[in-house]
């Protein structure tokens, strides 16, 4: 008998403990959610994922696309080095992690090139130079082109 007790005493002693470290755990999770009541419902990343996912119907499925952006695409990797601007690293990593399995160069020199200008159009005569002409506009700053070799 005093065997059979202890047991219960045991047993009601861990079913007690599960029960306050539940109600701790959600009291904790509903005193966070109320404090932030102001969230966003998404995050950048996912739309920046929505945005860019609108090429896919107009890409190859696998392959090589290229990437130009507001700045030289030198200057992509060059202004994060000294985080004086990742916004551009950020739009180019999360375009290439939206288009995967497709690699996506930092280049203008390839049949099909994405343009995210999200601060603006490019610099005069940069379509021209490197024979950009747009085949689709997405609106919002993002365009592909198709690449035409110069006669």
């Amino acid at each position: 008998m005093l065997a059979s007790i202890a047991t219960y005493r045991r047993k009601a002693g861990i079913i007690l403990l599960v029960v306050l470290t539940g109600y701790a755990v959600l009291n904790l999770l509903w005193q966070y959610a109320s404090a932030y009541p102001d969230l966003p419902e998404t995050d950048p990343v996912t739309i920046h994922e929505n945005r860019i996912a609108q090429l896919l119907p107009l890409l190859p499925a696998v392959g090589d696309v290229g990437y130009v952006t507001t700045v030289e695409n030198g200057s992509i990797f060059a202004t994060e080095k000294t985080f004086t601007n990742v916004e551009f690293l950020a739009q180019y990593v999360l375009t290439q992690y939206t288009l995967a399995p497709r690699i996506v160069r930092n280049s203008p020199n390839l049949p099909l090139v994405v343009g995210n200008f999200i601060d603006g159009p490019p610099a005069p005569g940069f379509l021209e130079e490197n024979g950009l002409v747009p085949l689709k506009d997405f609106g919002d700053g993002l365009i592909l082109y198709r690449r035409e070799d110069k006669p």
